[in-house]
């Protein structure tokens, strides 16, 4: 009967390359286990984050450019309003007429030593306007300013503020003489501004 060493069979070519092929397959494994799978999940996770930025930036540049079309848009709306304004028709501040008209009036009468103390709006006064126009149409607005000053004052002022807002009218003068100071008045100023007004749409 024939015996082998156990020396001879680990020597064999067959058990050589059974070992290696065993080692080959754990290193492989330990490889795709250690390596590979963390490698492809962060890679994974790269790209969910890459995604996410390109889909944030998309977002960002939709919202820069409507931001871009507001400020287009309200620096229209200025450009517009200041065009009114320089044109002479009275716009409202803060939904105010008078309050506009104080801060257009009261830098005139201050030149003169005058102190504007009230401020009354006056029933509209309409204006005829063409049929076909359709939706903004003009009405003069009177403007009660209450002030006391001398005569020389008041008719300097009244003047001056024709001179400078070319498009207001004087309506109404009235002056109050005071007992106690002959030489200042108690004056009322009434002055006409141009407004734009909705034409009221009638149904055809």
């Amino acid at each position: 009967m024939t015996r082998f060493k156990t020396s001879e069979i680990a020597d064999s070519p067959a058990k050589k390359a059974a070992l290696i092929v065993i080692a080959c397959a754990l290193l492989n494994a330990t490889l795709v286990y250690f390596i590979v799978l963390p490698l492809k999940n962060r890679v994974k996770d790269a790209q969910a984050k890459f995604d996410d930025l390109i889909a944030n930036n998309e977002n960002i540049q939709e919202i820069i450019a409507t931001t871009d079309d507001k400020r287009a848009l309200v620096e229209k709306l200025e450009k517009e309003h200041q065009k009114l304004i320089d044109s002479g028709v009275l716009t409202p501040l803060l939904n105010s007429y008078t309050m506009r008209a104080k801060t257009l009036v009261e830098p005139l009468a201050l030149q003169y030593g005058l102190t504007i103390n009230d401020v009354t709006e006056l029933p509209l006064i309409p204006m005829r306007h063409p049929a076909e126009l359709e939706t903004v149409a003009y009405a003069r607005l009177p403007i009660e300013f209450t002030t006391s000053g001398s005569y020389t004052q008041i008719t300097a002022f009244i003047s001056y503020t024709e001179q400078e807002l070319p498009m207001v009218a004087l309506s109404s003068l009235k002056i109050i003489p005071q007992n106690r100071d002959p030489e200042n008045h108690l004056v009322k100023i009434s002055l006409e501004w141009p407004i734009e007004q909705k034409v009221p749409q009638t149904k055809k």
